[in-house]
Parts: C-alpha cells; sequence; structure tokens
C-alpha cells in the first residue's frame, strides 16, 4: 500500500512540473512577442526568462517535494499504527489483555529451541465457572475473567508469563525454580494472590481452580507435548475434587485415558439408546407393601456387557453428559407414572435422582421443568432424591430450585444422608420431605451406628420428616429399623433393582391379594 502510495505522488509531481513547463514556455514566448521588437532585447529576455523559469520551478519541485514528504510521514505512521495494532490483536487477548495462546506457543517454542534451562508450564482451570455464567450472564463472567487477569499479571512478572488460552483456561510461565517444592509454592502464592472470594454486586462467589503442572524436559520436549500433560495433570486435579495442584505422571495419563475412552463411550450409548431403568422397590417396614420404587439408570454396553453407575455416572458429570442422560430419564420415569396411574396404582411413588450439576445450571433446570409441564401426572408422588454434597455447594440456589419443584407438587429427598456434612442447619434449611439414611450405618451393627440411627429417625420425626432406610440385607436388620419406628426401607433383602416388566408382575400380584 505504502509503495502504491509512492509511485502515485511521484507520477502527480511529475505532471504537475509538466504542465506548468508547457504553460509557462507558450505564456512566456507570447508576452515576449509583444512587449519585445528589437531581436536583442528578445534573446536577453529569453535568458533572463530561462533563469526566472529556473527559480520558480525549484520553489514549485520544493512546494511539492515538501507536501510529498509529509503526505508519505503521515502514511508511513498511520501504517505503522496498524501495524501495531494487527500484531497486538494478533498475540494479545483482547477481553483480558494478557499474552494469547499464540504468544504462549510461540515464547515456549523459542524457549525449547533456544535453550535447554529447565522450566514449567502450569495449566490452570477456573472450577465451576460455567455456574457463574449460567447464573449471572456472560457479561458478570467477563468481568470475573478480567479480575482473573488482574490479579495474576500483578503477581507473575517476566521472565514468568501468563496467558489466557480461551474461555476460562490459563497457562503460566516458571522459568526458574530448583525444586518441585519451590515450584509448588510459587504457584500457591499466586492463588493466594488471588483470594478465595470474588463479589459481583451483592453476590458472593467462592474461588478454587485446579492446576496441572508439566515440567520441561522431563515432561516433554516440544509444545504441544508439554500442553497436553499439563492439561491432562489440570483434569486429574479435577477428577479428584477441584482446587488441587497435581504434576503430571505417567499414571494420571493412563487414567486420563481411560476417562477420555469413557466419555466417547457414553456419548455413543446416548446416541443409541443403550441406557435403560430399573426399579428397586422401597417397603413400608411395618407392613411389608410396596409403597414406592426408586428408578436406576443402568447400561448394558453392547461389547463390555453391564458398566457400573460408579464408573460412568461421575464421568458424566465432569463431560456435562449427565444433563441429557437425566433429561431422559426424567421423561422416562413420567411415561412410566402416566402408565401405573392407568392401571390404578395412583398411590405409587416414584423416586428419580437428580445430580447437583442440573439442579444448578440454569439451561438445564429450564429444561427439567419443561418437561415436567409436559406431562399430566400426579407430581404429589414422585420424589427427586439429591445428594447432602449437591444440595449444599451451592445451598442458595438449591434451595429455591428445590421450592420449585416443590411447588409443582413434587417430594424431595436428602440421598446418601450421613456422608456428607450432615449439618441440623442443612435440615432446617433444606425444603426436603424423606431422608434417606446411607446404608453404611445399617450394615454393620456397631453400638455407635444404632444410636446414630435411633436419633436420625427421632429427630426426622420430630421435624416431620420421613425416614427410608437405604441397603437392608438381612432379616435382623430390617427387624430393628421396625423397633425403632423407621417407616420405609429399601435394599436386597426386600427386592433388587429390577426391569419394569419384573416390578409390574410383582405389583400386579400384590395389587391381586389386596
Amino acid at each position: 500500500m505504502i509503495n502504491y502510495f509512492f509511485r502515485n505522488q511521484s507520477i502527480a509531481i511529475v505532471l504537475k512540473y509538466g504542465i506548468f513547463g508547457s504553460l509557462w514556455v507558450v505564456l512566456s514566448d507570447s508576452v515576449l512577442e509583444v512587449f519585445a521588437g528589437d531581436f536583442e532585447i528578445y534573446k536577453n529576455l529569453q535568458t533572463y526568462k530561462g533563469w526566472i523559469f529556473i527559480f520558480l520551478t525549484m520553489i514549485i519541485v520544493y512546494i511539492l517535494i515538501n507536501k510529498r514528504e509529509k503526505r508519505i510521514i503521515n502514511a508511513t505512521g498511520e501504517s505503522s499504527k496498524a501495524i501495531r495494532e494487527l500484531r497486538h490483536m494478533a498475540y494479545y487477548d483482547t477481553l483480558t489483555g494478557l499474552p494469547n495462546r499464540a504468544m504462549f506457543v510461540s515464547k515456549i517454542k523459542n524457549l525449547v529451541s533456544s535453550s535447554r534451562q529447565k522450566f514449567a508450564i502450569a495449566f490452570l482451570d477456573i472450577d465451576n465457572f460455567k455456574y457463574i455464567n449460567d447464573t449471572l450472564g456472560h457479561y458478570i463472567g467477563d468481568d470475573f475473567l478480567k479480575f482473573m487477569a488482574h490479579k495474576m499479571s500483578k503477581e507473575i512478572k517476566a521472565p514468568d508469563m501468563v496467558a489466557r488460552l480461551g474461555g476460562d483456561e490459563f497457562a503460566i510461565l516458571i522459568r526458574s525454580f530448583e525444586t518441585k517444592d519451590i515450584l509448588l509454592n510459587r504457584l500457591e502464592n499466586i492463588k493466594n494472590s488471588i483470594g478465595n472470594t470474588w463479589n459481583s454486586g451483592s453476590r458472593e462467589f467462592y474461588i478454587s481452580m485446579s492446576i496441572g503442572i508439566a515440567v520441561y524436559p522431563d515432561d516433554g520436549y516440544d509444545f504441544d507435548t508439554l500442553l497436553k500433560h499439563s492439561d491432562i495433570a489440570m483434569y486429574a486435579a479435577k477428577k479428584e475434587g477441584k482446587n488441587k495442584m497435581f504434576f503430571y505422571e505417567e499414571d494420571i495419563h493412563y487414567e486420563t485415558i481411560w476417562h477420555i475412552q469413557m466419555a466417547n463411550k457414553l456419548q455413543k450409548g446416548l446416541d443409541c439408546n443403550e441406557f435403560e431403568l430399573n426399579y428397586q422397590p422401597q417397603v413400608q417396614l411395618s407392613t411389608g407393601d410396596i409403597i414406592g420404587t426408586e428408578a436406576l439408570v443402568r447400561w448394558n454396553h453392547p461389547q463390555e456387557g453391564y458398566i457400573s453407575p460408579a464408573d460412568f455416572i461421575p464421568v458424566a458429570e465432569i463431560t456435562g453428559q449427565i444433563y441429557e442422560l437425566e433429561r431422559r430419564i426424567i421423561k422416562n420415569v413420567l411415561i412410566q407414572k402416566k402408565k401405573w396411574e392407568e392401571q390404578g396404582l395412583n398411590d405409587l411413588e416414584l423416586s428419580l435422582n437428580l445430580s447437583g450439576k442440573s439442579l444448578i445450571s440454569n439451561s438445564s433446570f429450564r429444561q427439567i421443568e419443561e418437561i415436567f409441564s409436559d406431562y399430566d401426572v400426579d407430581y404429589s408422588n414422585i420424589v427427586i432424591e439429591i445428594t447432602e454434597t449437591a444440595a449444599i455447594t451451592h445451598i442458595d440456589t438449591a434451595i429455591e430450585r428445590l421450592n420449585i419443584l416443590k411447588a409443582k407438587g413434587l417430594k424431595i429427598a436428602l440421598d446418601d444422608f450421613g456422608t456428607g456434612y450432615s449439618s441440623l442447619t442443612y435440615l432446617r434449611r433444606l425444603p426436603i420431605d424423606i431422608v434417606k439414611l446411607d446404608k453404611s450405618y445399617i450394615g454393620n451393627g456397631d453400638k455407635k451406628d444404632i444410636s446414630i440411627i435411633k436419633f436420625i429417625v427421632s429427630l426426622a420425626h420430630d421435624l416431620g420428616i420421613r425416614v427410608i432406610a437405604e441397603g437392608i440385607e438381612t432379616i435382623e436388620q430390617y427387624d430393628y429399623l421396625r423397633t425403632i419406628e423407621c417407616e420405609c426401607g429399601q435394599g436386597y433383602y426386600l427386592g433388587r433393582p429390577m426391569y419394569i416388566d419384573e416390578l409390574n408382575e410383582l405389583l400386579t400380584e400384590k395389587f391381586e391379594q389386596k
């Protein structure tokens, strides 16, 4: 563009000079013919005319060249500014102002090619960032990312570096450290500088982040390998409960590959409708009658056979596949509930599990609400089961969402009670109708556990909450729970999870006996 500009300016100067010269010759000769009648006078005037022409052209050429230089300087300055802006856009993140992925890649590649000095890449991912976006919107999420970038850029100075790779993912380059303990302390100081909370208006959010670390040259000799290994270590940190820092190790690599493969199989299973429901009876202990049933998802893989929910549910929660899986379960449960009502089994309760992720996700919860609005069933006999951990991780949101479900008529059960925080405060605050006593208290007959069971049953009754004991496997457990007036129970002694045809046969038999 600049060369094109220069070339056009040069042509303009030549044309202007040519036009001026031509006019000068024609007009000056005409004037001389009028005023110079003598040849000698004409000759002298021609000489003076030549000198005047030279003088005037010097002035004109100076003016034209001066203007051209100014234009060149302006054009060059504008071009340089544009180049600088393009370079900044190419190598810096527009939202946070931090170096972007391209600059980080270039920096690491230069380090690898020019030096054999040890350095570390820390891959940082904000835990539950999607919750901020879902709850308050992307504008607030962007403010949080800018807050994070500001805090880290104040703490991390050259020759170290922090970059935003995209989304809520950041990468930190640590150039100099003697041991891994020193490196961990350095990263811990960075975390501490960010703090544990962030305020947006009247809301306060707990900040946690998972960090995976890869060291050059121990964990890789090129950028792609180092970033992949730090990402694997970060994934392992999330899997272990988040808000942790993990170094890359080979066994972590194999475990992560297993998770990736499981996620791929999960998606294929969803696409091919490989998941189905089993139903486990819930019994009124005083009479032995089946009063309800819990819907449990099962996966019979076409090649691998039965895959335990303990294996695939945690992966589905990490990947977000749990949302689609739970929506399908809810639809199938409501269809089955409608069928039972048409068969006269109106009073049969039907329980299903809801993950904490679905409970606090705006988009997922809205879709669940829509599903409940699509079916004409008696929702007073539908029970939503949530775990203690899911309920109290975001307790204010959980209370709000659970009350929305209760307004539709659904009952709420607190599942696995006793394995989480078990705070009496949460029993009082959460809008629950049922406590499901975890099987770990039922199985061993320990005196302390027996005392805890009696206390929980008594307390629940005082609060107007029903108790369902899980994991009843012997007649002794069954008889003891009846003596302390525990209303309901489920477990292998009372009935294993079964396919719908088997359960329908059992329900028909019980119904006919009445």
